[in-house]
């Protein structure tokens, strides 16, 4: 492309859609919408899509944004963290039972019934960890705006009837302090966490591990922040980009998309809600009976939605925010952990990234 034209186009199929994904994202965490910044962005930036509009991120920017996440996300694993994984051991090895079970309930139901390829159902039932699922989906074969569709749309069905499955279910629960946030930390240590983590996810990256820019990020981080050894968080508005690049990414894989495709994968969301949070009320009444744990909170501990918005859930409801942020921390890092393995098993060597 010649390089009076580059510009141009650079402004209008990059830089536009961040900037009308950024004022989406900006609506959604007005509305209180989960996950806001990257949900609003891709819903915007999609519209764009559809409606022509060629959209794109350049393969640099889109490189670093999956090394920032990676960072973010691992910077979840704290000392605190590590002690409160101990102090829960029934409903803990729950999650060892539930997260397969979700993934293979949603998977069953996609294959057999929307007839999506495994790959795509693979990715789409994975529960909550959703930009390190699209760093994943978006690294394989799979149909990366079919996984973003239905992740989305069961995100949203989830935080709007939980509260309501809750309010059935509930059995004392108990508020408990909200776990304290570290600040942002030195700017020394705030660098050398961004070195760091960068440099072991450009590693994973040539060695081609699957999504290895953000998994070797998010490991770097995770062992620096449970170590104890860096304390820095990266600043919240430097997040907010990194989400809203990751919706305009996801939104690029929109273009061509019609309206009946778009309305078969809303179906197949409501199914993978319903398939999902059936198998989490089976295994939450179960850890529940058997560790003598109110229904209620076991419930949203194990709801496959986004951290933030369960924690949130958790404080409103009176449902001690520790012990559900914590069950959806380690859930987390499982699934970040152990999401590429699962994946070359599951979808095999070629097709898994």
């Amino acid at each position: 492309m010649p390089a009076a034209a580059f510009l141009p186009d650079l402004l209008k199929r990059f830089v536009l859609p961040c900037l009308v994904g950024g004022a989406g994202g900006y609506v959604f965490h007005l509305l209180g919408m989960p996950a806001a910044w990257m949900s609003g962005s891709l819903v915007v930036a999609t519209l764009l899509a559809l409606g022509g509009v060629r959209v794109m991120v350049p393969e640099p920017v889109a490189t670093a944004t999956f090394l920032l996440l990676g960072t973010v996300m691992g910077s979840a694993v704290t000392p605190q963290t590590l002690r409160l994984m101990m102090s829960w051991p029934i409903s803990m090895a729950g999650l060892a039972v539930l997260v397969p079970a979700i993934v293979a309930a949603i998977t069953v139901y996609l294959v057999r019934v929307e007839r999506l390829d495994r790959q795509t159902a693979f990715f789409a039932s994975i529960p909550g960890a959703l930009s390190y699922v699209m760093a994943m989906t978006l690294s394989s074969r799979a149909d990366a705006r079919s996984v973003a569709v239905i992740q989305s749309f069961r995100l949203v069905l989830l935080v709007a009837a939980l509260p309501g499955l809750l309010s059935l279910a509930r059995i004392g629960g108990t508020q408990a302090p909200p776990a304290a946030v570290a600040g942002l930390g030195p700017w020394p240590e705030l660098l050398l966490l961004l070195v760091v983590s960068s440099g072991f996810g450009l590693a994973m990256e040539r060695l081609k591990v699957p999504g290895g820019a953000t998994v070797g990020a998010m490991l770097a981080s995770a062992v620096l922040h449970a170590t104890g050894m860096v304390t820095a968080l990266v600043p919240e508005a430097v997040m907010i980009v990194g989400f809203i690049v990751i919706g305009v990414l996801i939104a690029a894989r929109f273009a061509g998309t019609s309206l009946s495709e778009l309305r078969r994968l809303l179906r197949a969301s409501v199914g993978a809600f319903i398939a999902g949070i059936a198998v989490t009320l089976v295994v939450a009444a179960a850890v529940a009976f058997i560790a003598g744990l109110p229904l209620g909170k076991v419930i949203l501990a194990y709801a496959p939605g986004g951290i933030e918005a369960m924690a949130i859930l958790a404080f409103v409801l009176d449902m001690d925010p520790a012990f559900v942020g914590a069950h959806h921390i380690v859930r987390f890092v499982g699934i970040a952990l152990l999401l590429p393995l699962a994946a070359r098993l599951v979808l095999g060597p070629d097709r898994g990234g």
